[in-house]
């Protein structure tokens, strides 16, 4: 028999731990119940913090997280993408935002945009995947315009449908000259590109009618299970990596050398076996977080803890995450009128989008990147409407976009810095 290549392993194993998580969904309640609480999360306005948890239960959630990402890995296979880096973390994030705001339903008609922006300006469909895996980030506008406002029937599915499209059919294009703005600073490129199309379509909409007020109810019954898995999925990348290779650890500081800066590929760069030691590793690194701070883990933060381990293979590891998830926690902690309520404790999460700056300009730049990020991350919520599920990566694209310019003028490069 053909020896599989780590990658074509990878390819395997990523699948496989999806359709676990959909057998298990069908036992952690009875079917009747799972089945209505998948339906209540269909029919979900689905903006932030939309916890999918409160709405349909952990047993339909898990059912929504496993089901959206299979459809994804499928049309990955159909369209014979490799695991890169980039596509893995892609997949991740979609699994971690499955836990509140994406679902099967919103994100189909954005997917079919961006297949039209192919068609209409000739290029592969599989050349813009990444866009498309990310682009289910601004998918609650979808469910939004079909359940949230009160449309006559028919209407608000022609509508949605529309704008769905008419996003996903513009997203591409932005997105690539948004990279300019941060200077590939901002992990959540995507996100800053969809934060800015979310100001635009909230606007439009207030014209018409009110916004009603943001969801804010999460459940934390589920703290100690989904601790415990996280821990078991971490020990699970970390066996693999050493399974694959006994020695992969000996790569790991062609990892840590990196800044993490846009487009760090670390499949690419050390390897498959490598990068799931640094998956494992940041999954670690957030159940001590967790350990040492006042954060309960639900939808959102469980959202957050796949959305971190996914990037552990595109651009994020412990040297470049550390200096700026402790600058998230100092403005906590120095700010008397900042509490650890949810907008904070996901910021100190989701800060790390900013890892490449640290990487790239050292550890107090991280710091204060990470102190600045938490500053912002409420009010981009305001403008964005909850549209955009990446609302960190709207507020890290202006922190680095104003950092990045200044931090170069006092740190001057130097041959041999990291890319």
């Amino acid at each position: 028999m053909k020896k599989l290549t780590q990658v074509q392993r990878t390819q395997m194993f990523v699948p496989a731990i999806f359709f676990l998580l959909l057998l298990v969904s069908l036992f952690v309640d009875p079917l009747d119940t799972l089945m209505s609480g998948y339906i209540a999360i269909l029919t979900s306005p689905s903006i932030l913090l939309t916890d999918y948890i409160v709405v349909g239960g952990l047993g339909a959630t898990l059912f929504n997280v496993a089901t959206t990402t299979l459809l994804n890995l499928i049309l990955l296979h159909r369209l014979k993408i490799k695991m890169t880096g980039p596509v893995f973390a892609a997949l991740f994030t979609i699994a971690g935002f499955g836990f509140f705001g994406k679902n099967l339903y919103n994100a189909l008609p954005i997917y079919f945009g961006v297949y039209l922006y192919s068609l209409a300006t000739k290029t592969e469909f599989r050349n813009h995947i990444l866009v498309l895996l990310f682009s289910s980030g601004i998918s609650p506008i979808v469910s939004f315009l079909m359940f949230g406002i009160g449309i006559p029937p028919i209407i608000n599915v022609v509508v949605a449908i529309t704008v769905g499209i008419v996003i996903g059919f513009v997203l591409p294009a932005f997105n690539a000259h948004a990279l300019r703005f941060h200077q590939g600073y901002n992990l959540y490129n995507t996100g800053f590109s969809m934060g800015v199309i979310s100001m635009m379509a909230t606007a439009i909409i207030q014209t018409f009618t009110p916004m009603p007020p943001l969801p804010s109810a999460v459940s934390n019954d589920y703290h100690v299970v989904l601790l415990i898995a996280t821990v078991v999925l971490s020990v699970f990348f970390l066996v693999c990596s050493y399974l694959y290779d006994p020695v992969s650890y000996k790569q790991y500081g062609v990892i840590i050398k990196k800044s993490g800066r846009l487009v760090t590929d670390f499949v690419r760069d050390a390897g498959v076996e490598t990068t799931l030691l640094n998956v494992g590793l940041m999954g670690l690194l957030t159940v001590v977080l967790i350990l040492v701070s006042p954060i309960q883990i639900n939808g959102p933060v469980m959202g957050a803890i796949l959305t971190i381990m996914g990037f552990g293979a595109f651009g994020k590891h412990p040297k470049n995450s550390i200096p700026v998830v402790l600058g998230a926690v100092l403005a906590i902690v120095l700010i008397p009128s900042i509490e650890w309520t949810m907008g904070p404790i996901l910021a100190v999460l989701f800060v790390t989008g900013l890892a490449p700056l640290a990487g790239r300009f050292g550890f107090i730049p991280g710091i204060i990147a990470g102190f600045l990020h938490l500053l912002i991350t409420s009010r981009a919520l305001s403008f964005q409407g909850g549209f955009d599920l990446y609302n960190n990566g709207f507020a890290a694209g202006f922190v680095a976009a104003v950092l990045s310019p200044l931090f170069h003028t006092f740190r001057k490069a130097k041959e041999g810095d990291p890319a």
